[in-house]
């Protein structure tokens, strides 16, 4: 097929509810035209250096990008008429995004060109501060309150230190999946009180019960991977502070789209329209 004076190469998708949408890409392989199965067109426009400058939707609006020559977005055109612009470093990172109202956020990068201040419209600011292994270690939020995190040498989070005084530490199995969560508070009294919740998982890493002191949840999926049931039980504890038994279930259409949610409160249905 030709359009213009490029070659493009066609494919039609057809679903299991047997509707059909198309995708068209020039020679570069970038899609250059998408039509849905309601037969609504979108178009796609590239610069002559195959970075995308204007996308021509199913109701004829077109939003546009100005780009620099080594492709980063200058400015953002939208319909409606707003316009979005950005700054950057030598490295093409990121300094500054102005927004479609005119509000200005700044970031503020390390040597590295990791950000270590983001400072939005307000003047609210949130600063970061990295490990020598580059990783976040505390982030101070707008109210200068600090947040402290620590890794163990696979790079996964071990601890989190809240602003609320509340400890967090993580464990894995040797499949790099969570298996249990250790929250440590501390009291007006300087108690500590400590919850844990443990994770029981399939060899694919996919959850199947999560147990605390107040209950026992349990997880099942069909053979499409797809959430099938969460069942909880209560343990004596668990009652004692009015933990109920409950079970929560789910249906989905042939295209794995959630039709049906069932709890004890009742059934949800959802319905999709054609796009």
């Amino acid at each position: 097929m030709q359009w213009g004076n490029i070659a493009l190469v066609s494919f039609c998708f057809i679903d299991a509810t047997y509707k059909s949408k198309y995708l068209w890409w020039n020679s570069l392989a970038q899609v250059v035209r998408f039509q849905d199965c309601s037969g609504k067109d979108t178009h796609y426009r590239y610069d002559d250096r195959s970075h995308l400058i204007a996308v021509t939707d199913a109701l004829n609006t077109t939003t546009t990008l100005e780009r620099k020559p080594d492709g980063e977005v200058l400015r953002i055109k939208h319909p409606a008429g707003s316009v979005e612009s950005f700054t950057y470093n030598s490295l093409g990172q990121v300094l500054s995004h102005t927004d479609g109202k005119g509000q200005i956020t700044r970031l503020s990068r390390n040597a590295r060109g990791l950000p270590t201040r983001r400072e939005d419209a307000k003047g609210k600011a949130v600063a970061y501060q990295y490990d020598k292994a580059i990783r976040l270690a505390a982030l101070v939020n707008e109210n200068n309150a600090t947040y402290n995190f620590a890794y163990d040498n696979a790079d996964r989070l071990i601890e989190e230190k809240r602003i609320d005084n509340l400890t967090r530490r993580f464990s894995y199995n040797l499949g790099g999946h969570l298996t249990q969560v250790e929250e440590i508070g501390y009291g007006e009294k300087g108690e500590q009180p400590r919850r844990s919740t443990h994770l029981e998982r399939d060899p694919i890493g996919r959850l199947l019960a999560k147990l605390n002191d107040d209950a026992r949840q349990d997880y099942a999926y069909d053979d499409g991977d797809r959430l099938l049931s969460i069942e909880r039980k209560p343990t004596d504890t668990g009652r004692k502070l009015g933990v109920t038994a409950e079970k929560l279930e789910f249906t989905y259409d042939l295209l794995g789209r959630l039709t049906t949610e069932t709890t004890p409160q009742g059934a949800l249905s959802y319905e999709y329209d054609p796009l």
